[in-house]
């Protein structure tokens, strides 16, 4: 009896221990920083908000599953710049059929928004007509990074860039359709 438990208890560490150590090996801390300036002005843009969102990820049988694990805001200081501590994460899982077969999440590297009222966003000022050719994107965002917000010059941009969403109703959609 006693061989017996010993060889249970032995299993029991052994499975826990390939359950914790690729979950534990994955999560590496650093602090993001940037600089939020002016487009044209070069000047650095006090105030601005900065968030950072992290989504937790893992493999399915009808693709990936994703969960919202965090998210951290900030504001730029009177130099622009900022900072946010938080998981380096992973674009994919090292172990996929691990993940699949235990049902592990991977944390994914963050994503980033940063706004300031007046200004166009970043990234969403992609698709303000306005803003448009002015927002450069440099790909993936590093750990240390300057994003110039180019300013909404008349009110009709301004009231663009609060929302971007469609409104409801009836015939919206066909209407949406037409442009």
């Amino acid at each position: 009896m006693s061989i017996r438990l010993t060889l249970w208890l032995f299993f029991i560490i052994v499975f826990s221990w390939f359950i914790i150590l690729p979950v534990s090996l994955s999560a590496k801390e650093i602090t993001f920083r940037g600089r939020v300036i002016d487009y044209d002005t070069r000047e650095p843009i006090e105030g601005a908000v900065v968030v950072a969102s992290w989504l937790e990820a893992r493999p399915t049988i009808s693709g990936e599953s994703t969960r919202l694990k965090d998210v951290k805001e900030t504001l730029t200081d009177k130099n622009g710049e900022w900072s946010i501590s938080g998981e380096e994460g992973q674009p994919h899982t090292e172990h996929p059929y691990y993940d699949f077969f235990t049902g592990t999440y991977h944390t994914r590297p963050p994503s980033f928004i940063i706004f300031k009222p007046g200004y166009c966003s970043w990234p969403e000022g992609f698709y303000i007509e306005a803003c448009q050719g002015k927002i450069k994107s440099s790909g993936e965002f590093t750990a240390t990074k300057t994003f110039e917000l180019p300013k909404l010059t008349n009110r009709e941009d301004r009231i663009r860039a609060q929302s971007i969403s469609i409104p409801a109703g009836e015939g919206v959609l066909e209407e949406c359709q037409r442009h």
